[in-house]
């Protein structure tokens, strides 16, 4: 056990209330870039929503709104799991799609890792031990890439994916504040993995 967990302080997030939250992994700047002129492809075909590169990532555990002590109950036991972690890397994959053609969430997936399937188990076991509900459906590996897209009029398998590859360095907890232009994502506490490869 490493020595911040002997001296651990509680976070003080200053959120009235409550606040939207999820548990993500965040995406370096030069798969960003390429994610960036995929969703450029599709957007230049495709009517949607589009969301700015800076806000990429990949979520693990969507956990909803959450208190300020439940967020520092959370960042506890997210600081165990990391310590079981060296930074791994990821490759850019495929793109795919959620929901209907005509309104769709479209993605780019990574190819299949066992160690990030590993993580986001760890991160759901976190959560059922502090007893912080979460959305549990099965974790599927993806970067959303636009919303509400209508791909009724192309394939997005005609778009080649370059496979950059990205490092993850440990896990990131954020609020989401829903706004009408879309959600604003806000980094509330970064949890790096202990270990590292060089």
């Amino acid at each position: 056990m490493s020595e911040r967990h002997h001296d651990h302080r509680p976070r003080n997030f200053n959120h009235p209330n409550t606040f939207r939250a999820f548990i993500a992994i965040d995406i370096e700047p030069d798969a960003r870039k390429e994610l960036s002129r995929l969703a450029g492809s599709i957007n230049a075909l495709c009517h949607g929503s589009y969301p700015s590169s800076d806000m990429y990532h990949m979520t693990i555990a969507f956990l909803g709104d959450i208190t300020d002590v439940q967020a520092d109950a959370m960042c506890r036991v997210l600081e165990d799991v990391a310590e079981k972690y060296k930074t791994f890397v990821l490759k850019l994959c495929r793109l795919g799609y959620f929901a209907q053609p005509e309104a769709a969430t479209v993605f780019c997936s990574t190819e299949r890792d066992n160690t990030l399937l590993s993580l986001a188990q760890d991160v759901y076991r976190a959560a059922w031990d502090v007893r912080i509900p979460f959305d549990d459906k099965p974790f599927r590996a993806h970067i959303t890439l636009g919303r509400r897209v209508d791909l009724s009029t192309i394939r997005l398998n005609s778009i080649e994916v370059n496979h950059v590859p990205f490092t993850i360095r440990g896990l990131t907890l954020y609020k989401s504040t829903l706004r009408p232009s879309g959600p604003i994502y806000e980094a509330i506490a970064e949890i790096p993995f202990i270990s590292s490869e060089n």
